[in-house]
């Protein structure tokens, strides 16, 4: 909970990495990283963000940030974050937190050529943050929603103690203690020019992910593979609007 004194955080000058990438394929967390978390004393907020490669992640989280420059950006069409990198800064809104950034390397990076370690980032993300922010480019349509079929596996890579449970080898199996560890979701789309207007009546934005998110109707094979995103993504993450 947050704490009535006043306490400092140590200044971070600019990003540095968290998780890095090693030679034999696998993730490590860095300890350098790790010994500047373990300086911080007051609250934090962890915002991370995730998208596909090359969509302008970086330029964001600087923004966030208040910065023009911190986070890495490229201008070729090579991936240039690799890894999770962190930056913790004064929240500007929350006296005495630490607002924590964590910018992720690019999903779908053809050159990478195993899709394991996209996995692992997202869920990686989703686990070490508060909010959680999908960034996109365009409009939130089907095939948006494919690109985020990481969603659909996080199950697989996510496994939760009971915490009502002596058995510390016990997995979770109630859904709202498991859904209690992930975050609130933001989907960032970029460059969207389109008017927000649904059947004559304008809308939120809100009202625009929530009716995208909305269950394709029938049954069948395909319709549960195109569904399965939307039901994910309504199941694992809470704060949606309604």
């Amino acid at each position: 909970s947050p704490r009535n004194s006043k306490t400092t955080i140590p200044t971070m000058a600019e990003p540095i990495c968290l998780v890095k990438n090693t030679s034999c394929g696998s993730l490590e967390v860095d300890q350098e990283a790790l010994n500047f978390l373990g300086m911080i004393s007051q609250p934090v907020v962890v915002v991370a963000i995730v998208g596909l490669y090359r969509t302008g992640k970086s330029y964001l989280m600087n923004k966030l940030a208040g910065k023009q420059t911190g986070f890495s950006l490229g201008s070729t069409i090579q991936s240039h974050t690799k890894g999770i990198w962190m930056w913790c800064v004064p929240h500007p809104q929350k006296p005495n937190h630490t607002l924590v950034l964590l910018d992720t390397e690019g999903l779908g990076d053809v050159e990478k050529g195993d899709s394991k370690n996209d996995s692992w980032i997202f869920a990686l993300a989703v686990l070490l943050s508060s909010t959680f922010v999908y960034n996109s480019m365009g409009t939130i349509d089907q095939r948006a929603l494919e690109q985020l079929h990481y969603v659909t596996e996080l199950s697989k890579h996510i496994k939760v103690k009971s915490s009502r449970s002596r058995d510390p080898n016990e997995k979770v199996s109630d859904t709202a203690e498991f859904m209690g560890f992930f975050p609130t979701f933001i989907w960032a789309v970029r460059d969207f020019t389109l008017d927000l207007e649904l059947e004559g009546e304008e809308i939120t934005a809100d009202q625009y992910l929530e009716n995208a998110l909305q269950l394709i109707k029938g049954k069948g094979e395909k319709v549960s593979k195109l569904n399965q995103p939307r039901e994910c993504i309504r199941f694992y993450f809470h704060a949606l609007p309604i």
